[in-house]
């Protein structure tokens, strides 16, 4: 019952197509009441199942034989059509015999789960169907039986598979409510147990708590809830996620502890953080312990915790000199030492020792303090400059030459401080010992990169400039060649003034911005121009590659490197005229009046004003150019070209598109008027006398118009319309203009038009 609200809408599909089947053969009235009769069949069989399935005790027995009464009637009815409306075409009988084929298969989904009910509906049909089948004159009717006696064959199997799955769908829900209200009995004897067991955890001084791993079920003694600092245990019991409370340096370790305990049995004996009710962290020591089921598979898991916090805060201040001491001591990448009043070193940072000098602190403990120092820095310079320090005076930033295990030579800087016992007598010095060989280093190669920046800087080919706060600070000479001025003229100069238009400065800025914040530079293509009244004033396309290298309080620094891409630009712009205009007469080729034509004709459709598309073909031009030649008949072309192209506003298209035929394009018209004073204007600039010997000729032009948005709103459509209607033109007697007739009256275009075949 609860398929017919589905099946209902196949059914009255299927009617409707058998309905469809005999209005063809003009049976249209009969055929619709049949089907009108369906409808309400189907419709009082919804409304019957509907009113059943509201029930609450559900579908009963007589229901059933109602049910059955329905499936008999719309069975009947379907025989009823199949011999009031017979049908002598073949083609058509077989169209209504696959219908009736559909009609069997889909008795299946209302009826088949009860093969009684199903039977009453599909004997009528089926006994109807085989009737027609012996009495109609139509060819193969025995393979048709056939057909048809496999496909009730194949239905009555599917019947008794769905009745049997019926069947036993019930047979399991029966199963399943009786294991239901067994496993209610069992839950409640645990419900007992439970609540004795959470009696004797609220009397103990752990929290503990208790996750049926399986159903996600959880218990939580008050100790629990108590130690975690919350007052309504109800409230904590809902929203309180374990994961979520632990300390994120904990996290991954306690959790990866728990599921090794759970799914390997490892013991779960942890310390950790976890978050209170008031946002802060305790520290607790846990332990676990898990029930396991059958498969040695965990089922249930207990954990208690204790809160250790107090005994952490003490362990913490016990370590936490220490650690400092010793963190600053091995972090610092400088030797720090002591020795006492002689001299003889006592302690040394290990790691430093052995990353500066490649000693461990074995082999220099007991060592006077001069046993790093090199040959060249003898003990008596040494002394020289650190006897103060063992008079009671403190030294800083001494520089001395020592020498590693390895033999490398080190320069450092020595910083010293001595202190004083009770007496007054110095007890030890405090020494740091800094390696500044790589700084030393750098001193020497920075001041060669400068002299070698700077020989690159002058005899570099391309133009560069260090500009700051907006001005050139410093140029080289290629970039005043670049522009034809002097190289003076440059230095304290705003960098804007070496663009073409100064208004680019600010794009350059931009971009250049935007690309340090990555740690790029930028690339501009701009040209750079002198300004008028200076030296040099001649354009100069250039590759400008800008950079940022520092910014000195509010003041930006950039480092620009010009080169001169001039004749590429020109090489570019030659290549883009080539591929866009016609070899021949210069105009605007195929490609390019697509694009123009596209983004005019947008424009139009904005601006809610009109357009017109005109294809003109040249009358008579092949037989010049057959008398004459190729060479006499593309200087017409040029020629019409020009003279076409001198009657056009200066915003409107002209295009060679092949051969003789060129496309005209006038954006914003205000009526289509002026698409036709134009034509007549075009074929008048179009038309020339050319004599054949002493036969006179005269060549005209052939145009065809359509207006935007009337005819077509985008280009292809126009250009297909207006190139119907120069055909027409042609066929008219040529040399005239026509325009596109309306959508509905369109003449028929022929398969090749002019406008896309070769010429």
């Amino acid at each position: 019952m609860q398929s017919v609200h589905y099946a209902w809408v196949a059914s009255l599909a299927m009617g409707l197509l058998f309905a469809t089947v005999h209005w063809r053969h003009a049976q249209a009235p009969e055929a619709y009441y049949w089907c009108a009769a369906l409808a309400l069949l189907l419709l009082a069989r919804g409304l019957f199942c509907r009113r059943v399935l509201a029930r609450d005790s559900g579908p009963s027995l007589e229901a059933t034989w109602t049910y059955g009464v329905f499936a008999a009637a719309e069975g009947l009815l379907w025989t009823v059509g199949l011999a009031l409306f017979r049908v002598d075409d073949p083609a058509g009988f077989l169209l209504q015999f696959a219908l009736t084929l559909g009609v069997s298969l889909g008795m299946l989904l209302p009826f088949g789960p009860v093969p009684r009910v199903w039977l009453a509906g599909m004997l009528p049909l089926a006994s109807a169907q085989a009737f027609t089948l012996l009495t109609a004159p139509v060819p193969n009717r025995d393979l048709l039986l056939l057909v048809w006696l496999a496909e009730l064959g194949l239905a009555a199997l599917a019947c008794v598979r769905l009745h049997l799955g019926v069947r036993e769908t019930m047979r399991l829900q029966i199963d399943s409510e009786h294991a239901a209200s067994l496993q209610g009995r069992a839950l409640a004897d645990l419900k007992d147990s439970r609540d004795q067991l959470r009696l004797a955890m609220d009397a103990i001084d752990a929290g503990v708590a208790d996750t049926n791993v399986i159903t996600g079920e959880r218990f939580f003694s008050h100790r629990y809830v108590e130690i975690l600092g919350y007052k309504d245990r109800d409230a904590f019991v809902r929203e309180y996620r374990f994961s979520e409370s632990l300390h994120p340096a904990d996290t991954e370790r306690v959790l990866e502890a728990r599921r090794r305990h759970l799914e390997e049995g490892a013991p779960f004996r942890q310390e950790f953080r976890v978050r209170t009710a008031s946002g802060e962290y305790i520290w607790v020591q846990a332990r676990g312990e898990s029930i396991r089921g059958d498969g040695d598979r965990a089922t249930r898991f207990v954990m208690s915790i204790i809160d250790i916090t107090k005994r952490h805060e003490a362990e913490d201040k016990l370590v936490a000199s220490e650690r400092r001491y010793r963190a600053l001591f091995d972090a610092t990448p400088s030797l720090i030492w002591t020795c006492d009043e002689r001299g003889i070193i006592t302690l040394v940072s290990g790691r430093a020792c052995q990353m500066i000098y490649g000693y461990k602190p074995k082999h220099v403990l007991g060592r006077h303090v001069s046993f790093f120092n090199a040959p060249e820095f003898g003990r008596r310079a040494f002394m020289r400059r650190f006897l103060p320090v063992f008079r009671g005076e403190s030294v800083f930033d001494v520089e001395a030459v020592h020498r590693t295990r390895d033999g490398k030579t080190l320069h450092v800087t020595v910083s010293a401080i001595p202190t004083f016992g009770a007496d007054g007598r110095i007890e030890s010095v405090l020494g740091v010992c800094t390696d500044i060989t790589a700084q030393k280093r750098r001193e020497r190669d920075l001041a060669v990169a400068l002299r070698n920046q700077q020989v690159i800087f002058d005899a570099a080919g391309e133009g560069i400039a260090f500009v700051q706060s907006g001005r050139i600070e410093k140029a080289n000479g290629a970039l005043a060649q670049m522009l034809g001025v002097q190289l003076p003229w440059l230095n304290g100069r705003p960098a804007s003034d070496i663009l073409a238009d100064a208004e680019d400065w600010q794009r350059v800025l931009e971009i250049t911005r935007a690309a340090a914040q990555r740690g790029e530079s930028a690339n501009h293509e701009v040209m750079l121009r002198a300004p008028e009244g200076s030296a040099g004033t001649r354009g100069v396309w250039s590759q400008l590659t800008a950079r940022m290298v520092g910014v000195d309080g509010e003041a930006e620094a950039m480092i620009l490197v010009a080169t001169d891409i001039t004749p590429l630009k020109q090489r570019e712009e030659l290549a883009w005229h080539q591929a866009n205009h016609d070899e021949l007469t210069g105009l605007p080729n195929r490609r390019l009046l697509g694009e123009n034509a596209r983004r005019l004709l947008s424009v139009a459709m904005r601006r809610d004003r009109r357009a017109a598309l005109m294809v003109l073909d040249l009358d008579g031009f092949k037989e010049v150019n057959d008398a004459f030649g190729h060479a006499y008949g593309d200087a017409m072309l040029r020629r019409v070209a020009m003279r076409m192209s001198m009657t056009l506003r200066e915003y409107d298209l002209i295009a060679r598109i092949g051969g003789d035929e060129f496309v005209v394009l006038l954006p914003e018209i205000d009526d289509p008027d002026v698409a036709r004073r134009v034509a007549e204007k075009l074929i008048g600039a179009a038309s020339e006398d050319v004599e054949f010997g002493e036969r006179p000729s005269h060549m005209g032009a052939s145009v065809g118009i359509a207006v935007f948005p009337t005819d077509g709103q985008d280009f292809d459509t126009l250009l297909r319309r207006a190139d119907a209607a120069m055909y027409a033109s042609k066929q008219a007697g040529k040399n005239r203009c026509t325009f596109a007739p309306p959508l509905h009256g369109e003449p028929v275009i022929p398969p090749a038009p002019r406008g896309l075949r070769p010429h």
